[in-house]
């Protein structure tokens, strides 16, 4: 189905929708993402999904329950983005030759060579070694961002039902997915009693102010990296479906420059995501070679 026809189909339905009370049987959604493929899918999923669960014992009601917990239009969206990616990495490992041709094997390892040198340059010393996941939070957000300006489609990180903000649940995974991989970093580079001790913080009878400080400062991170993100893609995904249910196809000029902007503040986004938790490590990083270098006179690397 074309844009066009989609919009057209869109607001007829919503109209529809709207004057019916704005709901649908199978799960409450926001109005206009009640005309999308993948809830369409997620009501099919649901009603596939009861009277399986039903078959192994639990109660109708709590059959239905769970299927609508499990089918939830982000979480369909997230499922069906991971099996596109990982089709995506076989199908480039399958097409790899020794000299790079002008095929989707040859794209890819273009694209992710660029990402190892972005996150060697980003974290410092060692940082190719973090590479990979870097490469992988960024191919996942900048997909996951693009995938809402397709039509019938929505993205996992800027959706929200009926006030609910669901996206969240995606970029805060996300963040504490990056927060978790730091602490872990330092932790290993720095050892136990070194790691503890940047809490503590010097002089040590300060302690008391220093490990809330720290603390605090560190959960602050990974709030701020899930609200960034979902604020920024759900913005620019509710004007475009908004546009497309209030105005239809009058609102087609309108969306040909704003798809095109949200490509490149959707590639823009993923690109803030990663450079922060690449900051993130290369702080933790340089705050060890300080502690090991500092006697000998030698400045760290500055993240």
């Amino acid at each position: 189905m074309t844009p066009a026809a989609w919009l057209v189909t869109l607001v007829s339905e919503a109209a529809e929708a709207e004057s019916a009370g704005g709901h649908e049987a199978g799960g409450s959604v926001h109005l206009w993402g009640q005309h999308t493929v993948i809830y369409k899918l997620c009501v099919w999923l649901h009603d596939l999904a009861v009277p399986c669960l039903q078959g192994v014992g639990l109660p109708h009601d709590s059959a239905a329950h769970v299927a609508q917990l499990l089918f939830q239009p982000f979480i369909v969206t997230t499922w069906l983005l991971c099996a596109l990616l990982i089709v995506l990495a076989l199908l480039t490992k399958r097409g790899l030759t020794r000299i790079p041709g002008r095929n989707l094997a040859g794209f890819m390892e273009m694209v992710v060579e660029a990402l190892y040198n972005f996150a060697d340059g980003a974290i410092g010393p060692g940082g190719r070694k973090h590479a990979w996941f870097i490469s992988s939070l960024f191919l996942f957000i900048v997909t996951a961002n693009w995938l809402g300006l397709i039509p019938g489609f929505l993205s996992p990180i800027g959706v929200s039902e009926e006030g609910v903000l669901t996206g969240l649940n995606t970029t805060a995974a996300l963040a504490i997915v990056a927060f978790l991989y730091v602490h872990a970093v330092s932790l290993r580079a720095t050892g136990l009693k070194a790691y503890l001790g940047h809490y503590v913080g010097e002089p040590v009878w300060l302690v008391w102010l220093n490990l809330p400080i720290h603390i605090v400062s560190e959960l602050a991170r990974p709030l701020s990296l899930a609200f960034r993100l979902f604020g920024n893609i759900g913005g620019e995904d509710k004007v475009l479906h908004l546009l497309a249910v209030v105005l239809g196809l009058v609102s087609l000029p309108l969306h040909v420059p704003m798809s095109l902007f949200a490509v490149f503040t959707g590639l823009l986004q993923a690109y803030v995501f990663c450079a922060l938790t690449c900051s993130y490590i290369g702080g933790f990083l340089a705050h060890d070679e300080a502690e090991h270098t500092g006697a000998g006179g030698r400045a760290p690397h500055a993240a």
